[in-house]
């Protein structure tokens, strides 16, 4: 009986731990969806959730509603397949502002602005011939696929004879933005 007696505060700890573990188990049940798991990690629920939100990053079609030009100058060239957001931004506002002028010809529609250089840039559309736009994917880093088109500035600036190597708007003398033939 003193074998009890001695361990009862190791009982009593148990008890605790136990009755822990089994409040945990029940807040748990009470706590988690009910499609919590069914389809991975994650709320099922989760994914038509997501879906019906609106989305910020529009499609090149919502573009080339009013930049049909713009399409046809991209049609089979290597650009093709880059989102017009990528080098112009996310045109919310301006998107917004085209399809209330299409409604109203008294809608202004404001113009892109000039690219700020930052790759986080709040303006909501802008041009950018600036060379680091190009360069931030045809700069030639490890871990790029084999056939895509990257380059070492300094060495095809040379070849290429570029009148001002460390202008920005170099990669322009050469190239367009919307169709990639030199």
């Amino acid at each position: 009986m003193s074998t009890l007696r001695d361990s009862r505060h190791l009982w009593l700890l148990a008890g605790l731990l136990g009755a822990a573990a089994l409040g945990m188990m029940l807040l748990r049940t009470v706590l988690m969806p009910a499609t919590y798991g069914i389809q991975g990690p994650y709320r099922a629920e989760a994914l038509a959730e997501i879906a019906a939100q609106p989305s910020l990053f529009p499609a090149d079609a919502t573009c080339h509603q009013c930049h049909e030009k713009v399409r046809h100058e991209r049609d089979g060239t290597l650009h093709e397949a880059v989102r017009c957001a990528h080098c112009h931004g996310l045109a919310v506002d301006h998107v917004a502002k085209a399809r209330l002028a299409a409604a109203d010809p008294s809608v202004p529609i404001p113009p892109a602005a000039e690219w700020d250089g930052n790759f986080l840039t709040r303006i909501d559309l802008y041009l950018t011939k600036d060379r680091s736009t190009c360069l931030s994917c045809h700069e030639q880093v490890v871990g790029m696929p084999a056939d895509f088109k990257k380059i070492d500035p300094a060495v095809h600036l040379e070849e290429q004879g570029a009148s001002e190597p460390t202008s920005r708007e170099t990669c322009f003398e050469c190239h367009g933005g919307h169709d990639t033939a030199p």
